[in-house]
C-alpha cells in the first residue's frame, strides 16, 4: 500500500493522533482521486476485487464510484491498523425517498469515537463525521449532522450549505457488511438503463477553493464563489479536459 499512500500525498508515518491521521488520509484521498463513472461509458466492467481496484486507481491513475473508492479506502485503513467496517447506505432521491439496501457503500471507523468516512459519494464531507454526536459539524465548506431515525441503530446524514436548511443525504445502519454483498447493486448501477450512472457521465474532484466537474456535455468549475461552465464540443475536447484537469487518460 506504500504507492497508494504516496499517490494521495500522505506519508507512511502512522504514529501520533490516529483521528488526526484519519482526517488527513480522508481529505488527501478526496483531493487526489476523482469520483467518476467513466468505465461505464467506455464498456469497462467494474470489479471490486482489491487487486483490480488497485490497478485501476493506482497503476492507471483513475478514480471510481462509491463501491470502488470506499472498498479501496477500506483496504488502506485496514492495512494501517484501523478498526474499520463497511456499511450499507440508502441515498435519498429528489422526492425524499431512500434507495434500496446496498444503494451506497460507506465506512465506519472506531477510534475512541465512531467516525463515518466516505470517499466515494462525489460531493459530500471532506473530513470524517462523528456518528454519536448531536452537534452540527463543519468540514470547512459545509455543515453536517447525524440524527437517529427512531428505528434501532438507524441514522440519517444531513447536509447544509448555510447551517440553517438541512437536506437528507442518506440513511445508514451500524451493521457491518461484506464487499460481495454489494455486487448485485454494483452490477445494476453499471448496466440498468434506469441507473443514474448509465444516464450520466461524471468526473469530479474538490480543489483548494472549490470543485472541478465534468458532467455529460459540460465542464464546470467552482472557484472562490464563482461558477463557470464550458460546453464540451467533441470526444477529443472531452479527452483533453480529462487529461489536463483530472490526469485521466482512457
Amino acid at each position: 500500500m506504500d504507492r497508494y499512500i504516496a499517490k494521495i500525498g500522505s506519508s507512511k508515518h502512522t504514529t501520533g493522533d490516529p483521528s488526526k491521521r484519519l482526517r488527513e488520509l480522508h481529505y488527501r484521498h478526496l483531493v487526489t482521486v476523482p469520483f467518476e463513472d467513466l468505465s461505464i461509458h467506455h464498456n469497462q466492467p467494474i470489479e471490486l476485487e482489491v487487486n483490480r481496484l488497485y490497478e485501476k486507481v493506482i497503476d492507471y491513475n483513475r478514480g471510481g464510484f462509491c463501491y470502488e473508492l470506499n472498498s479501496l479506502f477500506y483496504h488502506l485503513l485496514t492495512h494501517l491498523g484501523y478498526e474499520v467496517s463497511i456499511i450499507s447506505a440508502r441515498i435519498f432521491d429528489d422526492e425524499g425517498v431512500p434507495g434500496p439496501e446496498y444503494d451506497h457503500m460507506a465506512l465506519l471507523v472506531q477510534i475512541n469515537e465512531l467516525w463515518l468516512c466516505d470517499v466515494g459519494f462525489g460531493d459530500l464531507f471532506l473530513s470524517p463525521i462523528k456518528v454519536m454526536c448531536e452537534d452540527i459539524q463543519f468540514d470547512g465548506r459545509k455543515w453536517f449532522k447525524i440524527e437517529r431515525t427512531g428505528e434501532e441503530n438507524e441514522y440519517v446524514l444531513l447536509e447544509s450549505k448555510d447551517q440553517k436548511r438541512f437536506e437528507k443525504k442518506y440513511l445508514f445502519t451500524l451493521q457491518p457488511k461484506k464487499i460481495p454483498e454489494f455486487y448485485d447493486q454494483c452490477y445494476w448501477k453499471q448496466n440498468h438503463p434506469d441507473s443514474y450512472f448509465v444516464k450520466n457521465k461524471i468526473c469530479t474532484i474538490p480543489t483548494p477553493d472549490g470543485r472541478k466537474t465534468l458532467f455529460n456535455s459540460k465542464y464546470i468549475v467552482k472557484s472562490g464563489g464563482l461558477r463557470t461552465h464550458t460546453s464540451i464540443q467533441s470526444s477529443q475536447h472531452e479527452s483533453a479536459i480529462l487529461q489536463q484537469e483530472f490526469g485521466i487518460s482512457i
